[in-house]
């Protein structure tokens, strides 16, 4: 019986030969007098390794199962498995946990370090020592796009959103007829129709108030003249982000930078057109033209997702639903055959009700509106079978829906308590910076300017 001894960390471990040709593919399994790690003087092998996390590997020959304690950190364990060449299929299953969670957390930690400490997009160390344009087209495009950058840069953002509530607010605030002025009055407008010979008057609904506001009336001047400063600052700072932006092919691969490009299109030429409503009014076509591109300033709204650099939360939301992309799929395509499942029986149900439900694309409907438990009441069963369909349906969607929702709130608890583990380290990191500056010039000597010896200023952090 041959007895191997090895020495980890300074504590002698020792078993049989024949305990470690179990597992013959990993080191310990390999062991021979020929190897690297034999101590010829003291007559075994000589590991310079943590000799408690030794216990746990040397139990996998002995017993067959590797078990490490709960307390051991992940990274431990995978260096550990790494370096004594142990697959980590071998780890009971009550221990895997730790293992698996380490590497799911390292996963999300890469994850919101390349979100928020790297730029997508910026210039070369080496551009910049060149070219001192270069230099001043990097500091202006940090400032634009990336908040962390500097305080001017933050400055920037906080200026920049409370431009988009502005602009979110005049575009709000003017379809009220309180922020609106009259430039037709009633009886001018029925007489325009009656005898005019302009179509757009002659297509208005006088029973629709919404036409015949916009037909009459234009926005005060406040709201007109808070439009135009807002529509100046979009138009600059969008002529500046791009003039600025190192891979000017990538610029318009954001999506944002696309609708930053058609808001402001759209706005200076619905601007153009508003000022000459005689014009506008006499071509039909051109209002038509004119109502796409005042319906597509609705997508200003999305320029809050530019702030989502400046305020974490909201980017760790986003990145929250990409996590769960997948999951939000299946929910989708559950959904979907769900719909079409009780928008069938219920159409069969109500058969003989003549009143409802007048074919299958009428039951998606009500399966949509009842799934998620909204009930505008415009479509219900009067039969008692379709009352146990309903009933069936509602109940289903609470159960499809509810799955997601705690996919969701887990990723974002997960993104959420890392990002804050993220900015407390860099924030502990910066005043260790700091001190340690402080420290070093406190330990330069003073010019000494009589005999005595220089002080020396001793640290005991």
């Amino acid at each position: 019986m041959e007895i191997v001894r090895i020495n980890v960390g300074g504590t002698v471990f020792e078993t049989k030969k024949l305990t470690l040709s179990q597992y013959p593919q990993t080191l310990l399994g390999r062991l021979s007098p020929q190897s690297e790690f034999y101590d010829n003087r003291r007559q075994c092998y000589f590991f310079d390794r943590n000799p408690d996390i030794f216990g746990p590997i040397l139990g996998l020959y002995r017993t067959g199962t590797l078990h490490f304690p709960s307390f051991y950190c992940g990274a431990t364990i995978k260096q550990e498995l790494e370096f004594w060449e142990i697959s980590p299929k071998l780890l009971a299953e009550c221990c895997l946990q730790n293992y698996l969670q380490y590497e799911a957390d390292l996963q999300t930690t890469q994850t919101l370090n390349q979100a928020f400490e790297e730029y997508e997009l910026d210039y070369t160390d080496e551009e910049c020592r060149t070219s001192n344009i270069k230099r001043i087209l990097r500091k202006i495009w940090l400032t634009l796009e990336e908040p962390s950058s500097s305080r001017l840069a933050k400055v920037f953002n906080y200026i920049f959103l409370v431009v988009v509530i502005a602009s979110m607010a005049n575009f709000t605030l003017e379809s009220h007829p309180l922020f609106r002025k009259e430039t037709l009055s009633n009886d001018s407008l029925l007489y325009i129709i009656t005898y005019g010979d302009i179509r757009f008057f002659k297509e208005l609904n006088l029973q629709n108030p919404k036409e015949i506001m916009f037909g009459t009336t234009k926005p005060v001047d406040l709201l007109r003249h808070s439009e135009i400063v807002t529509s100046i600052f979009f138009t600059i700072e969008l002529i500046f982000h791009f003039a600025s932006c190192p891979r000017k092919g990538r610029f318009f691969r954001s999506p944002l930078n696309i609708i930053d490009l058609l808001l402001v299109v759209a706005m200076w030429v619905t601007f153009a057109l508003e000022q000459d409503l005689e014009f506008l009014v006499k071509n039909y076509e051109l209002v038509r033209f004119f109502l796409v591109l005042k319906s597509l300033l609705v997508l200003r709204l999305f320029r809050v997702f530019r702030l989502m650099k400046l305020y974490s939360g909201l980017r760790i939301m986003i990145m929250s639903v990409r996590a769960s992309i997948r999951d939000l799929l299946l929910l989708s395509m559950s959904f979907l055959v769900a719909s079409l499942f009780f928008a069938s029986f219920i159409y069969y149900a109500e058969f003989y009700v003549s009143d409802t439900f007048s074919d299958i694309f009428i039951g998606i409907w009500w399966s949509v509106i009842t799934m998620t438990t909204v009930g505008y009441g415009d479509m219900y069963p009067k039969s008692t079978l379709g009352y146990i369909v309903g009933g069936v349906c509602a109940f289903s969607g609470m159960l499809i829906l509810a799955m997601p929702v705690a996919i969701l709130a887990t990723n974002f608890s997960d993104f959420y308590h890392k990002n804050k583990l993220r900015e407390m380290k860099t924030s502990l990191f910066d005043q260790d910076g700091k001190k340690e500056e402080t420290l070093s010039l406190s330990r330069v000597s003073p010019i000494n300017t009589n005999d005595t010896p220089p002080v020396t200023v001793k640290c005991c952090c």
